[in-house]
């Protein structure tokens, strides 16, 4: 079995598709580190002349209409307890415009870089996906399975290498990407904006989001090359799951506010980020038969992507075993 592996890395390594997937992943990461780049560059001083215009046209606006802005806002307020009403007071109370928080903000490392990670972890799932589909599918397209199975007939060692080698070869290549995403931020924040605040435990906190986001390439990779077996040509994998990000993500997932727990996506940002919050629409209508939509939120756990990426992991590559074992591969 070892041997069998080192061979298929071997193979993996030397194929086109997975140069270019890599290169692909390298030049995304290159884009996320920079837009980290333009979150924390301070403002050009063009920008910062019309910023500090407005800011001086927003101040004589509320010199002008504060207090009348201020009774605005509270009339809008929804009658309350005592505390919602204090609290009401005392975000209308604070509207008057001020510098500090009208220029650009300070970019701080502990804020860039969670968005920056989760980037990274969906740019890597998704060339793991294409590699591990590529991977397979084309040793049934170019007729090499049937040759291989003639050196080695045992089916299953021959799935098992290969699965093994698709999620070995993609695991230097995430830690080595990950690594890049991190340090390049800490340099470009470092210089343009601040690194206080990145303590011990946030450094611990972003280890254990790497290695989730490392886990979450692994198992997609994995899956791809299971549905490469089952599908047997890599046009047809990378086409319907195009197909399922326009339509399923893009479009059913938008229209039904019910399968939004069960979306890839979601799922794939609750597993990286240890839990995530979506916002379903609910619709009420009141007693004068006024219809009211509104955003409700609502927690989607660690614990359900976990457990739901997992098992659907293990159910293709699973199928797909079953698959390579009975069907004939010529």
């Amino acid at each position: 079995m070892i041997r069998l592996t080192r061979v298929e890395l071997r193979r993996l390594f030397s194929r086109r598709l997975t140069t270019l997937a890599l290169l692909g992943a390298l030049a995304v990461a290159v884009l996320l580190l920079f837009s980290s780049y333009q979150q924390a560059k301070p403002l050009s001083a063009s920008e910062l002349s019309s910023q500090r215009a407005s800011f001086v046209q927003a101040q004589q606006d509320w010199q002008a209409n504060g207090p009348q802005q201020v009774k605005d806002c509270l009339a809008q307020q929804p009658q309350a307890g005592p505390a919602e009403q204090k609290a009401a007071a005392l975000a209308c109370s604070q509207m008057e415009p001020k510098w500090e928080t009208w220029g650009k903000p300070t970019a701080t490392f502990p804020a860039v870089i969670p968005d920056i990670l989760l980037g990274g972890s969906f740019v890597l799932a998704f060339f793991g996906f294409v590699v591990g589909a590529g991977f397979l599918a084309a040793e049934f397209s170019s007729g090499s399975m049937a040759n291989w199975l003639t050196f080695e007939p045992r089916r299953m060692r021959v799935y098992g290498s290969k699965l093994v080698a698709a999620g070995l070869g993609l695991l230097p290549v995430s830690l080595a990407l990950l690594g890049l995403l991190t340090g390049g931020a800490w340099l470009i924040v470092g210089h343009f904006g601040s690194t206080a605040g990145t303590t011990s435990k946030m450094w611990g906190d972003l280890g254990w989001m790497g290695g989730r986001s490392v886990a979450l390439a692994l198992a997609a990779t994995v899956s791809g090359a299971a549905i490469g077996v089952l599908l047997r040509h890599t046009a047809a994998v990378i086409g319907i799951a195009m197909g399922y990000l326009v339509l399923v993500e893009g479009v059913f997932g938008q229209a039904l506010q019910g399968v939004q727990p069960w979306l890839l996506q979601l799922n794939f940002t609750s597993l990286v980020k240890h839990g995530a919050t979506y916002y379903p629409t609910v619709c009420t209508t009141d007693s004068r038969g006024s219809y009211n939509c509104q955003g409700v939120e609502k927690i989607l756990t660690f614990g359900h992507s976990a457990t739901y990426l997992g098992m659907m992991a293990v159910l293709l590559v699973v199928l797909a075993a079953v698959v390579f074992r009975r069907r004939d591969v010529s």
